[in-house]
């Protein structure tokens, strides 16, 4: 057989699977977003009024084209409040302890908000503030976003541009999985017989993914599906944050519930 042949006869067997992957496309624009990191359980009692003051931030003037909301669950109330929320994780629960850090402080609550890196501890005054004035710099990252749906996997070519010398060398990239209307009812602890209809729900949070320091980075990242996962309600959010200051350059949401033709 010829190596033309044997080239034709693996296109063939690839067809199928090429035929029915499915890929999203998104790019970072000149604008820069501002990315609100919200630490809530559905043990604390304070939280609901909280997630329901973020949900409603589009009828406040707050687009998402402006921000872009994760909503992270943290597990250190689980075994105080008489309610296991199975939608935390000690990786959310970390990476707001590392939030903290970066803030120089030693604690951290629910709901606790962040703002592109800043701890923003009167919410209800002062976050539609800060989101408008991080909307208001030039970003100092450009991200674009490449994702195939393929064989229960979700195959993510992120490529990051960075500007300045301290945040080549400090950045780093982060990936998330959100996912909206999740609907649970709770049936202990604080909010016994409340039933949450979550949105910005991250399920999977990853990294830190390391930049080079040229200021030019490529990285394929694949995410394995799962089951519980409603795929149509899913997005993919990538958050490139400078470690040393703590502010995060620019992030980018692509919802996967309109597929690219």
């Amino acid at each position: 057989m010829s190596i033309t042949v044997k080239k034709l006869a693996w296109l063939i067997t690839l067809l199928p699977t090429l035929l029915f992957a499915q890929t999203w496309q998104a790019e970072s624009g000149d604008k820069q977003i501002a990315v609100l990191e919200l630490f809530t359980s559905e043990g604390c009692g304070l939280c609901p009024a909280a997630d329901r003051w973020v949900h409603k931030l589009s009828d406040q003037g707050v687009s998402d084209e402006q921000l872009i909301v994760l909503g992270f669950h943290i597990d250190y109330l689980n075994d105080s409040k008489g309610w296991v929320d199975r939608f935390s994780s000690p990786v959310f629960s970390d990476r707001q302890r590392q939030q903290a850090r970066l803030n120089l402080y030693q604690t951290v609550y629910t709901p606790e908000f962040i703002v592109s890196g800043e701890v923003i501890h009167n919410w209800r005054k002062h976050v539609k503030d800060v989101v408008h004035a991080v909307n208001g710099f030039e970003p100092e990252a450009q991200i674009k976003l490449n994702i195939t749906e393929q064989d229960n996997e979700l195959i993510v070519n992120s490529k990051v541009s960075i500007q300045g010398d301290d945040n080549r060398q400090y950045s780093k990239l982060y990936l998330a999985i959100s996912e909206n209307d999740i609907i649970n009812k709770v049936n202990g602890g604080d909010n016994a017989g409340a039933t949450f209809n979550h949105q910005n729900l991250v399920r999977t949070w990853l990294g830190p993914f390391d930049l080079n320091d040229n200021g030019e980075t490529k990285l394929d990242t694949i995410i394995p599906r799962n089951d519980e996962w409603n795929m149509d309600k899913v997005s993919i959010i990538a958050v490139v944050q400078n470690l040393e200051d703590g502010f995060v350059l620019q992030g980018l949401k692509l919802a996967l519930d309109k597929k690219e033709e």
